[in-house]
């Protein structure tokens, strides 16, 4: 559980060099593991642009190393077409092999639907990981998800 931990943070100093630019959208992070190496690292940088995980996967030089790759990911990947496609099947359509969260998307829109896909896709999904520092990350997110739950239009 350590090195989840160490790659959480990790996530979360990415997620963090979007702050002034990705609002009302939360901070996000990403970061892509195969065989103990890190392939690749992105994060949401300008609201209405590519989100973390797809910058991510940009970021990945040889993309066959994709396939049974390990996901680290601050908040749950969108399952909803917005400003951008869902990131939940980008990450299905790689093949990745583990998907490993600190939370679970708030957004009425989201909320679970990204973990049901790509645990449909055959991912393996781990959520809770260092959550309380993620949901500090991105306090007023949560606070706007959990009081003006209308606000279902951040993408």
């Amino acid at each position: 559980m350590k090195e989840d931990e160490k790659y959480m943070q990790q996530v979360f100093d990415l997620a963090s060099k979007g702050e002034g630019k990705v609002s009302p959208n939360p901070l996000v992070g990403c970061i892509i593991i195969k065989d103990q190496k890190v392939i690749g690292k992105g994060w949401h940088q300008e609201y209405g642009q590519a989100h973390a995980e797809k910058n991510a996967v940009n970021s990945v030089e040889d993309k066959n190393l994709l396939k049974g790759s390990t996901v680290y990911v601050n908040l749950e990947p969108c399952s909803h077409f917005g400003k951008t496609p869902p990131c939940c099947d980008l990450l299905v359509t790689h093949q990745v092999a583990k998907v490993i969260i600190a939370n679970v998307d708030p957004n009425p829109l989201v909320n679970g639907r990204g973990i049901e896909r790509l645990k449909k896709g055959g991912i393996e999904v781990i959520t809770g990981v260092l959550a309380e520092e993620g949901k500090k990350l991105n306090a007023s997110f949560f606070h706007n998800m959990k009081h003006k739950s209308h606000i279902q239009t951040v993408d």
